[in-house]
């Protein structure tokens, strides 16, 4: 099959260090070219793939545009201008780039699959109930209940795939910590992260970016917490190598999110590695977590802190099968591959007859 993966501009494929929808695409384009498929990219020219690789830009946006980013719908529409002028050379679009690519899949004459990797906010929600019936494929069932799942045209669910093998190191002997990582915003809970550590008289790791617009969370909610407890220590964005090793030496992995999370690789991640996850109850948690088996799940930061122990009883084998069964990159290949075919299949039934 002939596939075009139309990746975001934002990072490059896979990202330098945070961007999860880059790092899935990364993985994605890598299995279906090991399944036989014939693949074509379209992402920042700095992207690192086996693909045929189309620019839409000649390194990510948020490294050359940062700081003028009403340019980079620019960026995006020069590439689907692109896509647009191959059309013919493909049997299908797998749309990771989000609403930018809706109105041209009116214009191509072959099927579009669009994966909704972020909740679809105020200023995009009339854009999808315009194109309601477009093909869509959802990270969970979560997030159809939270996303217009009765509105849109929700063809699947496909689970974001991780590499296992990253995860493979055995966890350390010594595991006295806890790990927050993630990008350090409001809806990711970096306070809490720190107030839940503080509580228990715990070390914490915290891991990630801070994204321009989360600049004043920063500085207003997360530096004077950093302060105020000692025993919390930033160390700023980390690359794949790095992160797993985080993983694999930490008690427990923080994830006090205040948002109905679509999926959350952070929580894939950490049971590769082996490792429980101390959640709050939102979006698709309970869908990748097992409470009790691979993590302890809260409804508040309170009840977190008093279940913590409960960590304790939870098996580093058990975090790893369920990590294996269902969130493997293999697995999330072989389920797209499906959609793609039965897609296409359907184009073809309804394609008017020449003769």
């Amino acid at each position: 099959m002939r596939i075009a993966q139309l990746a975001p501009l934002v990072e490059s494929v896979p990202p330098e260090g945070y961007g999860g929808t880059e790092l899935v695409v990364h993985l994605l384009t890598e299995e279906l070219i090991k399944q036989g498929h014939e693949v074509t990219l379209f992402a920042s020219g700095d992207s690192q793939t086996s693909a045929r690789l189309i620019s839409g830009a000649p390194e990510y946006l948020r490294k050359i545009e940062n700081n003028d980013r009403h340019r980079w719908a620019a960026y995006d529409i020069n590439m689907l201008l692109q896509l647009r002028g191959l059309e013919k050379e493909f049997d299908i679009v797998h749309n990771h780039m989000g609403w930018q690519a809706l109105p041209f899949a009116e214009t191509l004459k072959l099927p579009m699959v669009t994966t909704n990797h972020n909740p679809l906010l105020y200023y995009c929600k009339e854009i999808y109930r315009t194109y309601s019936t477009a093909n869509y494929v959802s990270i969970s069932d979560a997030f159809r209940r939270f996303n217009f799942g009765d509105e849109l045209n929700y063809v699947a669910t496909v689970y974001n795939g991780i590499d296992l093998s990253l995860y493979q190191t055995p966890r350390g002997q010594k595991r006295d910590h806890l790990l927050f990582i993630g990008r350090i915003s409001a809806v990711k809970g970096a306070v809490e992260a720190i107030r839940i550590a503080e509580a228990l008289g715990l070390p914490l790791t915290i891991a990630g970016k801070v994204d321009v617009s989360d600049r004043v969370y920063y500085e207003e909610k997360v530096k004077p917490a950093l302060a105020r407890y000692s025993g919390a220590e930033y160390i700023g964005e980390v690359g794949p190598v790095e992160k797993a090793k985080l993983y694999s030496e930490a008690a427990a992995v923080v994830y006090p999110i205040a948002f109905e999370e679509p999926f959350g690789l952070v929580m894939a991640e950490a049971m590769a590695a082996g490792t429980p996850v101390l959640a709050l109850d939102r979006g698709s948690v309970r869908e990748v977590l097992a409470d009790g088996e691979t993590a302890v799940i809260g409804s508040s930061v309170e009840e977190l802190i008093q279940r913590f122990s409960e960590i304790e009883a939870i098996a580093e084998q058990a975090c790893r099968d369920r990590a294996r069964s269902l969130f493997s990159k293999e697995h999330m290949a072989t389920a797209y591959a499906r959609v793609y075919e039965q897609l296409c299949v359907r184009t073809l039934m309804s394609a008017p007859l020449r003769g």
